[in-house]
């Protein structure tokens, strides 16, 4: 079996990595192709040398476009590899542009499609991820939900009666977890080089329907600012969005540092004692941690952790923002909790595309 695995965004190599790793062992034959802007210069040969992942074969380079012409790109040019490898299947992780253009490009060329991370809903159709992750679900062949939760999401929208196969997998980026969370120690030293002494609360803010708002965004840093008082807050910003900051004339009090590798994440998030963000990866990356979470946003594709008190909605107003911090600083609840499948995700999803026939 030729398996052709599209992927995005670095994040996506990492869960991609562990999945490669049970391919091999399987005996599957895999050949990446990846999208991510990111990837395609020297630096992109450290990334995966020390995240142990798989080089790609083809990578993509997608100039500045708008959307709906990113998209058209990225399938010409997916089609073209799918051409000349000729797959028995393709696998795409997530809602990502890439995603939704291999998808497409497989199924047009009579090409199953087997989506990671399946069933994912936040309900708020107005954001392009929202709109990705239903088209790719419905032309996807083998659907690995994360949760039960994504399960009941398909079977309520029909999906038990198209001509797809729903598993539950559990989720990849625990079993990513685990593994690189073992070994973060030993790749990052961001704890000494940012001198941290104390417990501080780790914050992101990437989403852009907060940092395009410039009044959602004075919202959250005052919040932050506030919170910064106590304890010592940490904030991964984007340059843009520090941009966006100094543009707006908005004030921060609290430390901005830039986007880090994955294993400086993984030891900020370690180290920290409650995590603030909009990012749906991290809202996870923290109950994986043992973290509780204030998510800034009024919706979240996990409401598991919500129903189970490990995060709670921040939204991006100040007040409610503080509420929820001082709700979730001062919780107690074990994580043991097997929400996500304790890690086993990629050993599922790897025996099921070996024994699977259309």
């Amino acid at each position: 079996m030729k398996v052709l695995t599209i992927l995005g965004s670095s994040a996506q190599h990492i869960k991609a990595a562990v999945i490669s790793h049970q391919l091999i062992a399987e005996g599957i034959d895999e050949v990446i192709l990846t999208a991510g802007q990111r990837l395609d210069d020297p630096a992109s040969y450290i990334f995966f040398d020390e995240m142990d992942i798989p080089e790609p074969k083809y990578k993509l380079s997608i100039p500045d476009l708008n959307p709906g012409a990113v998209t058209g790109r990225l399938i010409i040019d997916i089609e073209n590899a799918i051409i000349l490898e000729k797959p028995d299947i393709v696998i795409v992780y997530g809602d990502s542009n890439p995603a939704l253009a291999g998808a497409l490009a497989a199924r047009k060329n009579q090409i199953p499609v087997a989506h990671i991370e399946a069933g994912l809903r936040s309900f708020n159709i107005r954001t392009p991820e929202e709109l990705n992750r239903i088209i790719i679900d419905r032309i996807s062949n083998l659907l690995f939900c994360s949760t039960k939760v994504a399960i009941e999401n398909l079977k309520n929208e029909g999906f038990e009666q198209f001509s797809c196969k729903i598993y539950e997998s559990g989720d990849i980026m625990q079993d990513a977890a685990n593994y690189y969370g073992a070994l973060s120690s030993i790749k990052s030293d961001i704890v000494s080089r940012l001198n941290i002494k104390q417990s501080f609360a780790l914050a992101t803010i990437n989403c852009p329907e907060n940092t395009n708002n410039p009044s959602k965004l004075k919202e959250i840093v005052k919040a932050l600012n506030q919170i910064n008082r106590s304890q010592r807050v940490i904030a991964i910003l984007h340059p843009n969005t520090t941009k966006y900051l100094k543009n707006a004339e908005i004030e921060t009090s609290f430390t901005i540092i830039q986007p880090v590798s994955y294993f400086d994440l993984v030891e900020l998030l370690k180290s920290s004692n409650i995590v603030l963000t909009d990012s749906g990866e991290i809202q996870k990356e923290a109950f994986f941690f043992g973290k509780f979470c204030v998510t800034l946003k009024q919706e979240t594709e996990w409401p598991e952790l919500v129903k189970n008190g490990f995060n709670m909605l921040g939204s991006s107003d100040s007040e409610f923002i503080l509420i929820a911090y001082h709700e979730m600083i001062s919780r107690n609840r074990d994580f043991n909790i097997d929400l996500y499948g304790k890690g086993k995700a990629s050993v599922k999803i790897s025996e099921i595309l070996k024994n699977w026939k259309e």
